[in-house]
């Protein structure tokens, strides 16, 4: 029980830290609409005991203190006026119940799609922000599932779950506080056997949703994963006739996870077939019992419509805290990944410094006069045993033209991606016109760079998007999008034999170019900014 106990806390804690600066006075309006919700379930089912009690009998009411007050607020009436309005109050009442039932679920479904929509934001600008080389380590397959899988997972898998379940936790026990006041010996009982069974089943099956939340945080990251390497390597997987492999390999995957999603729902659900038939039994015996002790049935009918009704308002919140419960232990997985990822990126001290998020666009060119010196410049990858680079140190005066020649792992690659800024030096120091590359220098130093790297990056757009990559159609500039191509002698080209000219959809990196067409629109790009290096 106490790991139990700290299990559920840990979890409470990592939803609400994710929760939390999305806007606390949001949260804090869910919870209050939840409690209003509980509140008219009770006014709902309440508002029936006096239409009851006057069909049962009517001179009853006339007797009481209570219905002597109530009957004071009206003029003379006869027994069907006074059913009439009693009638009228509960359906009033049932109505009124229903209605704030149903602001209560938009509302906490509004509030967890639009917090699923920003945290998709903010986990993706999260990871944005990291340094580059935490890309090195990570598969693009699993970073695709924790924004589009696991932060949906989590805020409609489990925190959707979670409101609901204060919600219908909130409403049995008002509605148990209401029955208790009128069969207070049948009250406690319910609440000891029903509370008790579905406690039993709930612990008995606990192996079973950690296996399931296990299984799913491994087939979901291979689903995607998989399905990512077969269509982003689409060209060799069909020269090479690779496509059983990977359709075999997903198919895995996704037939783990239609099994456990199955199981989820037998888990959630099959309790309920259990219990229904227990309640009712529990209602008969109680009227058994009332009868058997001489009981008249006009005092008995209010009594059991009212806990009729209770058991029918009861019985579904019940069941549905017990099924999202079900749900949310076997969705863990999902608020590990994204809370994790947070923390991770506060934690990780092997990692570079990240980009701010309010620093992410353009940055003002850095001016540089005289030259870059690699001073004793080292690196090693994270997680390599050897350096790429040792001690090296080179000047590279400004307008000149340096071409870098070596084999296989010399660290070429190494060097140029050192000199762009993506890494930080192991040991050494990058120098440009006497000033050092820091961190906080290298988004300037990046925007007075032209970059062609050896395969380049199309985005499935047109060639004015592409040319003229991250920038809006009202910031690009059509002199200096014809002078880039015209250099890079792409210009030709788009005006004589693209129809759509600059406005020509490339595809999906750029598939419907040849190859030699692909390299010029990334010259092209590199000129566009006008680098001084």
């Amino acid at each position: 029980m106490p790991r139990f106990i700290h299990n559920v806390a840990d979890l409470i804690r990592r939803v609400l830290f994710l929760a939390r600066p999305y806007g606390r006075a949001k949260l804090a309006f869910i919870f209050s609409f939840s409690l209003a919700q509980a509140v008219f379930q009770v006014i709902g089912i309440t508002s029936i005991f006096p239409f009851l009690a006057i069909a049962a009998d009517p001179d009853r009411i006339r007797r009481s203190e209570f219905g002597t007050r109530f009957l004071s607020l009206f003029p003379p009436m006869e027994n069907r006026q006074l059913l009439l309005i009693a009638g009228t109050i509960a359906i009033a009442g049932l109505f009124a119940s229903n209605a704030v039932n149903l602001l209560a679920e938009y509302a906490r479904t509004r509030y967890t799609q639009n917090f699923a929509h920003w945290l998709r934001l903010r986990l993706l600008r999260q990871i944005a922000s990291q340094p580059y080389t935490y890309f090195l380590q990570r598969n693009t397959g699993n970073l695709l599932k924790k924004v589009l899988g696991d932060a949906t997972n989590y805020t409609l898998g489990v925190l959707l779950p979670l409101l609901d379940c204060v919600a219908r936790g909130l409403t049995a026990v008002l509605l148990l506080a209401m029955v208790f006041l009128v069969q207070p010996v049948i009250a406690l009982s319910a609440a000891i056997v029903l509370g008790g069974f579905y406690v039993v089943i709930f612990r008995l099956l606990a192996r079973k949703r950690r296996e399931v939340d296990e299984n799913l945080r491994i087939s979901v990251a291979g689903f995607f994963r998989e399905a990512q390497q077969m269509l982003g390597g689409i060209k060799p997987v069909k020269v090479h006739r690779a496509e059983e492999y990977f359709l075999d390999r997903f198919a895995g995957h996704s037939a783990i996870i239609a099994r456990m999603g199955a199981r989820l729902s037998i888990f959630g659900t099959s309790v309920r077939y259990l219990v229904e038939p227990l309640a009712f039994g529990g209602l008969v015996l109680a009227v058994l019992l009332l009868a058997m002790r001489g009981r008249d049935f006009s005092d008995i009918l209010p009594n059991l419509g009212v806990m009729a009704v209770a058991g029918y308002r009861l019985l579904p919140s019940v069941q549905l805290l017990y099924s999202q419960l079900t749900q949310v232990s076997a969705m863990r997985h999902a608020v590990d990944e994204v809370y994790d990822e947070f923390i991770a990126a506060e934690t990780d001290t092997s990692m570079p410094p990240r980009i701010r998020g309010d620093a992410f666009g353009r940055a003002t060119p850095f001016h540089w006069d005289e030259a870059i010196s690699l001073r004793e410049v080292s690196f090693r990858y994270p997680g390599a045993s050897r350096l790429a680079l040792d001690g090296l140190s080179l000047t590279i005066p400004k307008n000149t033209s340096l071409g870098i020649i070596g084999p296989t792992g010399s660290g070429k690659s190494t060097l140029v991606d050192l000199l762009l800024g993506l890494y930080q030096p192991t040991a050494g120091e990058i120098v440009i016109d006497g000033q050092l590359l820091t961190p906080a220098l290298v988004p300037s130093w990046q925007a007075s760079i032209g970059y062609v790297p050896q395969e380049i990056f199309l985005i499935d757009d047109t060639i004015a998007r592409n040319v003229a990559f991250g920038l809006a159609d009202n910031e690009i500039d059509p002199a200096r999008l014809r002078e880039a191509c015209a250099t890079a002698q792409l210009l030709d080209f788009i005006e004589t034999e693209l129809p759509a000219s600059f406005d020509t959809i490339v595809g999906e990196r750029g598939i419907r170019l040849s190859g030699g067409e692909r390299q010029r629109i990334g010259l092209a790009r590199a000129l566009y900014r006008r680098p001084s290096l």
